[in-house]
């Protein structure tokens, strides 16, 4: 074996070269579309900070994501079985009969979000020539409209803080221009309907907190049946 190979230092992250590199970071910006971009990725560099004081890696070091796929392959097919689970999910609301009126029109408007993200990283998972994540089935407490909301609520903040917790290891910025996008999105899902439940659209403060994948994967453990 190549001794060299092994003392080679880990590639950047996208990341961390945005973070240092203030023309790297108006090339992304214009590329990832501006606005939403430029607070999106604001929200990562001040988590990642945050992280390092922590001296907590995100990702746990990949320990989560390595059953997926190496690298952004291994992330990217991670975050298409969280939404996978979040389109079920959804279906599963309003299969349900249990949902009504704004409720019921908010969720259906998140489901459609969730279902264009699984054709977004289906498609980025095809180009990185990774392997789509194994189906499983589901079970979800669908017995009444507040049990839904409750449930929806955890998905969302649970899908945001994945997201969050993946940024620093992605070496493309084509992924995590997507990652991104996609994370203020569940963001504000998670707010829409913390609202109909009457809770703070902000749970975490002014700055959103990241989740690790062994803990994302722990939390969304009761939803899988197989």
């Amino acid at each position: 074996m190549d001794r060299t190979d092994q003392t080679q230092p880990p590639a950047p992250s996208a990341l961390d070269e945005l973070a240092s590199d203030a023309s790297s970071r108006k090339r992304f910006l214009r590329m990832a579309g501006g606005g939403a971009a430029a607070a999106a990725l604001s929200t990562a560099l001040a988590a990642c900070g945050k992280d390092e004081k922590l001296g907590n890696e995100f990702g746990g070091a990949g320990v989560g994501t390595a059953q997926f796929g190496q690298g952004d392959a291994g992330i990217v097919a991670y975050a298409l079985a969280l939404e996978n689970l979040e389109v079920a999910f959804y279906e599963a609301a309003v299969a349900s009969g249990k949902v009504t009126g704004r409720a019921l029109d908010t969720i259906k408007r998140i489901a459609e979000a969730e279902a264009a993200h699984v054709v977004t990283l289906s498609g980025a998972l095809t180009s990185l020539g990774g392997k789509e994540p194994a189906k499983a089935r589901y079970a979800f407490p669908v017995e009444n409209q507040l049990g839904i909301l409750t449930t929806a609520a955890q998905v969302e903040n649970v899908g945001a803080a994945a997201y969050l917790g993946q940024v620093r290891r992605i070496e493309s910025k084509q992924i995590l221009a997507a990652a991104l996008s996609i994370h203020t999105v569940e963001g504000r899902h998670a707010a829409a309907i913390a609202q109909m439940l009457g809770r703070p659209i902000t749970p975490d403060g002014s700055f959103a907190a990241p989740a690790t994948s062994p803990d994302v994967l722990r939390e969304i453990r009761p939803f899988i049946a197989s």
